[in-house]
């Protein structure tokens, strides 16, 4: 797909088969790691724990071991002791490919092959997705809606509204977005909405995608001092859903 034709897939996306949520009677706040860097593991998670809260992890497979710039990934042993510990894994494709660089049903099967090796595991099959690179087509929307709950994408949300198949999202980024993650964190409570939060490495000198310890905790704070609930997508999805349907 060239460049017009990707950028042309990806706005039309964002208004093609929506499934639009309830807005919650109360704001939720989840917190998301993309990828699977290590330092998720090491520096985010603990902080998390901490106040009792729980993360969801979109894993990329394929990535497990290496090393790129966001530093060394999480092994398959980190992916099963985080699961213990109570943080969903969730589907982020086996290679992280995007879904316009590849043809759709090649898209198809790296989601299956991830969702395979996460079996392997000895994990549940995932219930949620998250487009890497925030990429997404109007027919995989429609098709992927028939695998998952809710696919989560990265731009950051206009409003209150959600869409379940392309999901608005905050990032945690020290280079551009912890000020946009601090307001909106502050909007939350007094304006219902389900906030998405993420990122990628947490570390002293962070990849463009990632944040530092310092960042980070600044943010839980501000969650902290909200006093909202923190939910893994899965549980908040569901409340979500129940309160519909009573």
């Amino acid at each position: 797909m060239n460049q017009v034709s990707s950028k042309l897939a990806r706005l039309t996306a964002r208004y093609a088969y929506k499934a639009l949520l309830p807005t919650p009677e109360h704001s939720i706040i989840s917190f998301s790691f993309d990828d699977c860097p290590k330092t998720v593991v090491t520096n985010a998670l603990p902080l998390l724990e901490a106040n009792g809260w729980r993360a969801t992890l979109y894993i990329a497979c394929g990535l497990c071991g290496t090393t790129n710039h966001q530093g060394l990934h999480m092994s398959d042993a980190d992916i099963i002791e985080a699961h213990k510990r109570g943080h969903e894994i969730a589907d982020h494709t086996y290679s992280h490919v995007s879904a316009n660089d590849v043809h759709h049903d090649v898209f198809l099967a790296e989601i299956e092959r991830n969702q395979r090796k996460l079996e392997a595991l000895g994990l549940p099959r995932s219930r949620h997705f998250a487009y890497p690179y925030g990429h997404t087509t109007p027919r995989l929307k429609q098709t992927l809606s028939k695998k998952f709950e809710t696919m989560r994408g990265v731009l950051p949300p206009s409003n209150g509204t959600q869409d379940a198949r392309l999901m608005k999202a905050v990032r945690i980024y020290s280079n551009d977005s912890i000020s946009l993650a601090l307001n909106e964190i502050a909007k939350a409570k007094d304006t219902p909405k389900w906030l998405q939060l993420f990122t990628h490495d947490i570390r002293k000198n962070p990849s463009d995608f990632g944040c530092t310890e310092e960042d980070f905790r600044m943010i839980v704070d501000a969650v902290v001092d909200s006093g909202l609930p923190v939910l893994t997508v899965d549980q908040a999805y569901q409340k979500i859903v129940r309160q519909e349907r009573e």
